[in-house]
């Protein structure tokens, strides 16, 4: 039994490449569609990072805090290359 799940297995995994091989060629109506879904895309994501931060002030030193353990470090090897030179 578990010879034939191994080899139907295998079976499924070599058919994978040859099924994703067939795709087939977009009309150009559907280019189109494709073409225009991504403006939309494009246009929503511009929007949705355009909109202003909106943050409790309890939040606030929370979501500028983030991240500058890291901004620290780069400013001490900053510092540190100045004072080799």
């Amino acid at each position: 039994m578990k010879k034939v799940v191994l080899l139907v297995a295998a079976l499924a995994l070599a058919a994978s490449p040859a099924l994703a091989a067939k795709k087939k060629k977009m009309t150009k109506e559907e280019q189109e569609n494709a073409k225009i879904a991504e403006q939309h895309d494009n246009t929503r994501r511009a929007l949705r990072d355009g909109l202003p931060l909106i943050l409790p002030s309890w939040a606030v030193p929370i979501y500028f805090g983030t991240h500058m353990d890291e901004k620290m470090k780069e400013g001490d090897k900053k510092q540190k290359k100045k004072k080799e030179m």
